[in-house]
């Protein structure tokens, strides 16, 4: 008779349910998979008279978060709550009595990740994290494992499911950013309150995470180079559209060759045509990872939603249990030096608001190209909203420094009214 592993859940919203309705109607399957067979037997919930989609009645339900862990029939504790706390605690409560600990949670790990993994090594515990990036894309196993042998210099990505969702439906159907937010919600992949999503906080979050097993170094979320999409407007997609480019969430990371220091950063970005992530839309996400000997390696799929971030904590479920009593190793984990925006080179997408004399093209360029900012386009538009025109400009590649001191100066120019808007930019490869 094959072995049973009690398996205890902390949490029971759209994740944990389809986490559980896998693990109670696929048990065969995944024993077969895993030498073992996995039983759900307790979760923990706030509220233990709210009726539930997924039939429980061999599991028992409590609302004592913290007896489920101590349980001794429970071998594994996924942890699916969200949230910074209890959640932390309660996954240090797991690996301090040397179990498993399965977790969903981008914020607890890109937090408190190398505290936590060091917890689970010196206890013989295993601490799994899978569908904290990406839902089901195996990118913390493609990065903590397959890509061990190699160097990575670079990682760019898409990585927020609301924000892409919210993205395309302004930039194809003209909505506004509050119908955007809706819809996101309405889907599944938006919070009740979807700041964390819109303000950068989820990518930064998964930024961390990955940067930290790519580069071996843990950025704290809050030194992330951090902007959320409320600023982006209806006219700067559509601009950015006829000129070759589709707006995105980009998380971005990148580590110098020479000194080892490195730069993350979440922002709205203009992508060019030709780059692999011009066509991820709606709730895909994707990650492009640069290296010294496999190049570049490209994920891409549906990032988020209940069942594909399912699929990842079960995956984490089979895996830990084939592998019990062998857990993996702590990543490596080194004080971080960061880039200077002096160090830092990015091009731009602005677009001005200018007097109507026909001198301001002429005086705009002027201006940035003596500040050390090369401009490599530039498009006159007519008044949207009152009587002065508009100016696009694309600049070229200069240190990030460089070019904020160059908007302060522009943002004088008695020629603009207005810096409508300011984008990061990457570069065509044509």
């Amino acid at each position: 008779m094959q072995a049973s592993l009690g398996i205890g859940m902390l949490g029971l919203g759209t994740v944990g349910s389809a986490v559980a309705a896998r693990l109670i109607g696929e048990w065969e399957m995944l024993g077969a998979r895993a030498g073992v067979t996995p039983v759900l037997r307790r979760v923990a919930v706030r509220d233990l008279t709210r009726t539930r989609d997924v039939d429980l009645r061999n599991v028992e339900l409590t609302s004592d978060a913290q007896a489920l862990v101590d349980d001794p029939a429970v071998d594994i504790v996924v942890e699916v709550m969200g949230g910074v706390e209890p959640a932390r605690s309660l996954i240090s409560r797991a690996l301090q009595r040397g179990k498993t600990v399965v977790t969903a949670n981008k914020a607890v790990i890109a937090e408190s990740g190398p505290a936590l993994a060091g917890l689970a090594a010196s206890h013989g515990a295993g601490l799994w994290f899978e569908a904290a990036v990406g839902g089901g894309l195996p990118i913390v196993a493609l990065l903590r494992a397959s890509l061990g042998a190699d160097v990575v210099r670079g990682v760019d990505s898409i990585v927020n499911a609301t924000t892409n969702i919210m993205l395309t439906r302004m930039r194809e159907e003209g909505v506004r950013f509050e119908t955007a937010v809706a819809e996101a919600q309405r889907r599944g992949f938006a919070e009740a309150d979807p700041s964390s999503d819109v303000d950068g906080w989820d990518a930064a979050y998964k930024l961390v995470i990955m940067s930290w097993l790519a580069f071996g170094v843990h950025v704290e979320p809050e030194a992330v180079d951090r902007r959320g999409i409320r600023d982006v407007r209806l006219h700067d997609l559509a601009y950015t559209g006829q000129l070759g480019y589709s707006v995105k969430l980009v998380a971005h990371a990148e580590r110098a060759v020479r000194s080892g220091a490195v730069h993350l950063r979440v922002r709205p970005t203009a992508v060019p045509a030709d780059h692999p992530l011009y066509a991820v839309d709606d709730s895909d996400n994707a990650v492009i990872i640069s290296s010294d000997l496999a190049d570049t390696v490209i994920l891409s799929g549906l990032g988020g939603g209940g069942a594909s971030t399912a699929s990842a904590v079960v995956s984490d479920v089979v895996q830990a249990a084939r592998t019990r009593g062998c857990p993996p190793a702590a990543p490596l984990t080194a004080e971080p030096v960061l880039l200077s925006d002096e160090d830092v080179e990015v091009a731009g997408y602005l677009r001005l608001i200018v007097d109507p004399s026909g001198e301001a093209q002429a005086a705009a360029v002027q201006m940035l190209e003596d500040r050390g900012v090369p401009v490599t386009a530039a498009f006159d538009k007519p008044p949207l909203d009152g009587p002065f025109p508009q100016l696009l400009l694309l600049t070229g590649a200069a240190p990030r420094a460089v070019h904020d001191r160059a908007l302060e100066t522009l943002d004088t120019l008695p020629v603009v009214r207005e810096i409508a808007c300011a984008m990061d930019r990457i570069e065509s490869a044509a």
